[in-house]
């Protein structure tokens, strides 16, 4: 059994705008509270490495295993048996659009993970989102 976390916010920022701020690695910190640094290791694409330091925890790897420019990107980290992954979402609406984030713990091995990743994730995950809805511009 795995564990989900999802939030979303309505924004006035163009898709654009927000993808900029994704695509941007380096300056992840300025709207997760969590991150206390990142970095891409090649161009922001399918299959790209990376490393991110989370506030309280150890820096880890992360592979971008979706990237849809202005729509929608994912990235993963393997754990040994379970797998971490974040989707970060792109939704037009009648009036701006709607901004979504999900993480996701799943693998045979996820329970002894679940605890503290909830305590990492469950309160930072919704202020991202929200600071990205209200900054981006």
């Amino acid at each position: 059994m795995g564990w989900t976390c999802e939030h979303s916010a309505d924004s006035a920022a163009s898709k654009e705008a927000v993808w900029r701020r994704y695509a941007d690695v380096t300056q992840w910190r300025d709207w997760s509270p969590a991150i206390e640094w990142a970095r891409l290791d090649g161009p922001f694409q399918v299959g790209t490495k990376g490393k991110s330091k989370a506030r309280g925890a150890p820096a880890g790897r992360f592979r971008l295993v979706r990237v849809e420019p202005n729509v929608a990107f994912a990235s993963t980290t393997w754990l040994p048996g379970a797998r971490l992954l974040f989707e970060h979402l792109i939704e037009p609406r009648d009036t701006g659009l709607r901004i979504t984030h999900r993480a996701t713990l799943s693998g045979p091995l996820s329970p002894l993970y679940t605890r503290r990743i909830r305590s990492l994730t469950e309160h930072s995950l919704p202020e991202g989102v929200d600071r990205l809805a209200k900054t981006t511009g």
